[in-house]
């Protein structure tokens, strides 16, 4: 399918649409990437799917919103380079720990901007990507007390909230590190590479910064530096890397593959 009449609606940094993006590179699937404004992307989110959050894939006449709802489409419709295994109860496995870590991804982001929300380069971070125009960087860069705001009330960055999500997260890292039984070379559920095995990399790929994710090490302010080097050396964190280096392949070139908003 040529790539126009496949479209993901996403914002670059998100959790959510890192996942969406790995989960259509690994089935090989062309697709174009258009990276919509925080804030504004609600109207055409709503117009899309009917509701507010990215990402949104446009499969020709097809609209499906929610990464969860559309690697489940994908699964469907697009059976090859399966990602749910075909026993049930292995699939079930699969999807219990899908959803658990989706979770986790709230937590995650939630963790990751309050580090990064009082950063002076915190638009940079936000709006440094290809698929945003100009225009678009200039006006985030004006408007930094805004998007500032707007990211505290989002991600509800509260002192306590982002105390109770550490917590979450150092839980999410144990339960991993028992299922991978003590081994980086292992899978969560079975000897393959499943949708677990995706969903929890993307949202714990924030907190390590492996190679292939939108995550790189110029992009987090240094408070987080320190930490980020202490979760690499960690069983879980050797994990992610090595599922970003053996998994996470790049089909579709970002910087040749993103719709720019028009200003």
């Amino acid at each position: 399918m040529d790539k126009s009449k496949r479209v993901l609606y996403q914002f670059p940094l998100s959790l959510y649409c890192e996942k969406t993006r790995w989960n259509l590179d690994a089935k090989g699937l062309n697709y174009t990437c258009r990276d919509l404004l925080p804030g504004p992307h609600a109207f055409m989110a709503w117009c899309l799917a009917g509701q507010r959050c990215l990402p949104i894939l446009r499969d020709e006449r097809q609209i499906v919103g929610d990464s969860t709802t559309i690697a489940l489409y994908l699964e469907h419709h697009y059976p090859e380079s399966p990602l749910l295994p075909s026993d049930p109860i292995a699939r079930q496995q699969v999807l219990t720990l899908e959803d658990a870590f989706d979770t986790l991804g709230d937590h995650v982001r939630r963790y990751c901007w309050s580090m990064a929300i009082d950063s002076p380069e915190v638009s940079d971070i936000f709006f440094g990507f290809t698929g945003y125009t100009r225009w678009q960087q200039m006006l985030a860069a004006y408007s930094r007390p805004l998007l500032r705001l707007m990211i505290r009330h989002t991600f509800k960055i509260y002192e306590p909230r982002v105390a109770k999500s550490w917590l979450y997260i150092q839980s999410a890292l144990q339960q991993i590190e028992q299922l991978l039984q003590g081994r980086a070379d292992r899978y969560l559920v079975g000897d393959h590479f499943t949708l677990a095995d995706l969903t929890a990399a993307s949202m714990l790929a924030p907190l390590i910064g492996p190679n292939n994710s939108p995550w790189s090490d110029h992009r987090i302010p240094h408070l987080a530096q320190q930490q980020r080097a202490e979760l690499r050396a960690h069983l879980v964190g050797q994990w992610v890397w090595r599922l970003y280096h053996d998994h996470r392949v790049h089909p579709n070139d970002m910087s040749h593959s993103v719709i720019q908003e028009q200003s």
